[in-house]
Parts: C-alpha cells; structure tokens; sequence
C-alpha cells in the first residue's frame, strides 16, 4: 500500500511538472524550458538529461535500457522527457542533437513497448513510436 501511494505521487508531482515543461514550451520560453527539463530528469531519475543526451549507443543500453536500478516507471519519465526535449531540438532547428536524441527515444519506446505484458497497452508510447517512426 505504501508503494502505490508513493508511486501515485510520484506521477502526480511529475504531471505537474511535464505541465510546467509543457506550459514553457508553448510560450516558447525555452531557457527556463531546459532548466526544467533537467531538473525533472534529475529528481525522477536521478540522471543527468546532458549526460543521456551524451551517451554513445553502447552506453545508452547499458546505462539506461539495462539498468536494473533505473524502474520502468523512472524509463517512462526519461522517455517523456527526452521527447520534450526532441521537440525543443526541432523548435531550435537543431538538427544534429535532434537526430541523435530520436534515435535515443526510439530505441528507449521501442523497448517500453516490447517489454509490455500480454494485458499492458500504453496509448501514449503507441503514438510517440509512430511519431519518432514517421518524422525524418
């Protein structure tokens, strides 16, 4: 019971953050946007959003699709995250950062998707999959 409590708030207190993200994003207030994006990745991670974008591929799957101490939950909350940060990259026309942090959130749904139980569906990984799949 009290580990459904504290995820419950957990994800309440990241909603009002991706809100907050969200809220800056549209009024394109962008430096206060990557301030906040790195302070979520950091308290819902305990990861460094610079360093992941950093990461060779080898290291990615280690550090983050391996990782036994980073939670499904926690790979959610990165992916949601990394793909704010994407859209920024585009917003920026930022085209190398962009290009390799799609291929970072594609590689990280694609495997919250394989890793789905037989009853699991996830409507939002379903479309940012589709989205990362179809844009260039």
């Amino acid at each position: 019971m009290l580990r459904k409590d504290y995820l419950q708030r957990q994800f309440e207190e990241f909603g009002k953050a991706l809100s907050l993200i969200l809220s800056l994003k549209n009024k394109k207030d962008w430096e206060n946007f990557e301030r906040e994006i790195q302070e979520a990745t950091q308290k819902f991670t305990s990861l460094e959003v610079d360093e992941v974008e950093n990461m060779t591929d080898e290291t990615f799957e280690k550090e983050i699709l391996n990782n036994t101490n980073l939670t499904r939950d926690q790979r959610k909350i990165l992916g949601n995250l990394l793909f704010e940060k994407l859209n920024f990259y585009l917003a920026m026309d930022e085209q190398e950062k962009y290009s390799e942090l799609k291929d970072k959130c594609l590689v990280l749904y694609t495997q919250m998707k394989e890793n789905f139980t037989q009853n699991e569906y996830d409507l939002d990984v379903h479309y940012k999959l589709d989205f990362l799949r179809d844009i260039r």
